[in-house]
């Protein structure tokens, strides 16, 4: 992002105000306040009580019929969820590869790759979601927060609550396009959050630098503020990451799902060491999980060399139905390498 398009932007988030040229007339958008924000949920609600009976179809009845038609189940459901998994790992392995120019080429074409497909199955997932009551009520809500926040030049209201229902909806349809074309990407966000002029206004005045109550912000400044938080609190770590994994967002997101994971394993083990009041000494645990859900969490608990041993248990026993402990891979592996070094140790003594 060049230096103009990173000032533009701070600005206008900071303002909390947009201005719009339709047909040759400037017009401006200033941020709802709490009473406006109110009027909208009221407006969101009367529209779902009004068109409860109209040909708009439920939440649950666009999952059925996407289900019915074979475009988006449970089995999806799982899918995406493993997709999106496979892409923390992929982002893991990226942070981890900070010194390997060649693997990160690599794995930034896979992670491109992997959003490309997450990006298409949201989109099938939520395909049906135009035809559903909320999705009306949602759009309805936010042209009539537009329409009533919408000032023309002399900064008079160009709607209000009691013509906005009548009145030509021509140049609000014309502003809401222009909102949708000019959204600030996610990318954006974090390259404001990280950079000049927004980081030294975020230094020196924190949450005061945007002039106004919290629950008067717009959405746009929410959002820069959380992710200046968020880079805050990862300069404030011990483990704090150098400066090209903070430029890089999906390096970044890598170390950051790193402790993130390292810190719900170290809190899960802690649950269960103190649930099984288990010793120090010891190096397999057995613990009961009542449910496929608990299996999974006990599970995560594991290392890779654990979970590799436990794949290579599985595939002896699903392959000979019935195995003794000491005929496991592993455990031959580790009697060997036991008499190994007690031959060893006679030698040595002998």
């Amino acid at each position: 992002m060049d230096e103009g398009r990173r000032n533009f932007l701070t600005y206008q988030i900071v303002s909390g105000l947009k201005f719009f040229t339709i047909n040759n007339i400037r017009y401006k958008l200033i941020a709802p306040s709490k009473e406006i924000k109110l009027l909208s949920e009221y407006v969101y609600q009367d529209v779902l009580y009004n068109l409860r009976f109209d040909n708009l179809i439920t939440k649950e009845q666009a999952k059925l019929f996407l289900l019915r038609l074979g475009k988006w189940g449970p089995a999806e459901d799982v899918s995406l969820k493993k997709l999106e998994t496979y892409l923390e790992d992929q982002k893991i392995s990226l942070y981890k590869s900070l010194y390997n120019s060649g693997k990160q080429k690599r794995l930034r074409k896979t992670i491109s790759s992997i959003k490309k497909s997450i990006q298409k199955a949201y989109t099938r997932k939520y395909a049906l979601d135009y035809m559903t009551l909320d999705y009306h009520a949602i759009i309805t809500k936010r042209k009539f927060l537009v329409g009533m926040c919408l000032l023309d030049i002399n900064n008079e209201h160009v709607y209000n609550e009691t013509s906005f229902w009548e009145s030509d909806s021509t140049i609000l349809e014309a502003v809401v396009d222009k909102l949708d074309q000019d959204l600030i990407g996610i990318e954006e966000f974090r390259a404001l959050a990280r950079g000049e002029p927004w980081r030294t206004m975020w230094g020196i005045s924190k949450e005061a630098c945007i002039g106004i109550p919290v629950v008067d912000w717009t959405d746009d400044q929410k959002t820069l503020v959380t992710f200046s938080k968020m880079y805050d609190n990862a300069y404030q770590s011990t483990e704090c990451p150098s400066d090209v994994v903070f430029e890089d967002d999906d390096m970044f997101d890598g170390w950051m799902i790193d402790q993130r994971r390292t810190r719900e394993k170290e809190q899960k083990q802690k649950e269960v060491d103190a649930t099984k009041n288990i010793p120090d000494s010891a190096q397999e645990v057995f613990v009961f999980a009542p449910t496929r859900e608990d299996a999974d969490k006990v599970y995560d608990l594991n290392d890779t060399t654990a979970r590799m041993k436990i794949q290579q248990r599985q595939k002896v026993i699903e392959q000979q139905g019935s195995v003794q402990a000491h005929e496991l891979p592993d455990t031959k592996l580790e009697l060997r390498n036991q008499h190994r070094e007690e031959t060893r140790a006679r030698r040595r003594g002998g």
